[in-house]
């Protein structure tokens, strides 16, 4: 009965992590900043998960978190970090054209970041990473 409760449990917390649509940072996206969501998050999502639907909504969340955290933690500071993070985690074929852009930006800001290709789950990770060891000396 216990492995019963458990596999319910478990099947249960799967579904509500994957069963749902976009994410309040996702669908503010999607709202304000339409043509970099189809672009950008949209798009790169669907190349990664293709029909699986279920995937491509839990990836489109899944960035649009990584970027929002990103901006709300950022510290100028720390610009050469999120510089180096942008470009070790570009998507492929658009690392010289984040380097552009991120080189323009006045503001380190959600619609800047947008026009970036990036995987900005790992940019945050990254950028994460560097500052807590860069604070630690």
């Amino acid at each position: 009965m216990s492995r019963l409760k458990n596999f319910v449990f478990v099947l249960l917390a799967f579904s509500a992590v994957f069963g749902k649509g976009l994410n309040a940072n996702a669908n503010y996206i999607k709202t304000n900043f339409q043509i970099q969501y189809e672009d950008n998050l949209k798009s790169h999502a669907l190349e990664k998960w293709n029909t699986d639907y279920s995937m491509v909504v839990y990836e489109i969340n899944k960035q649009a978190d990584a970027i929002f955290h990103l901006v709300k933690k950022f510290e100028s500071q720390h610009t050469a970090i999120a510089f180096q993070a942008i470009q070790k985690w570009s998507i492929d074929s658009y690392k010289n054209e984040n380097v552009k852009l991120f080189q323009e930006i006045s503001t380190f800001g959600i619609e800047e970041l947008l026009k970036m290709h990036c995987d900005w789950t790992m940019v945050e990770y990254e950028y994460d990473k560097q500052v807590e060891a860069k604070n630690s000396f």
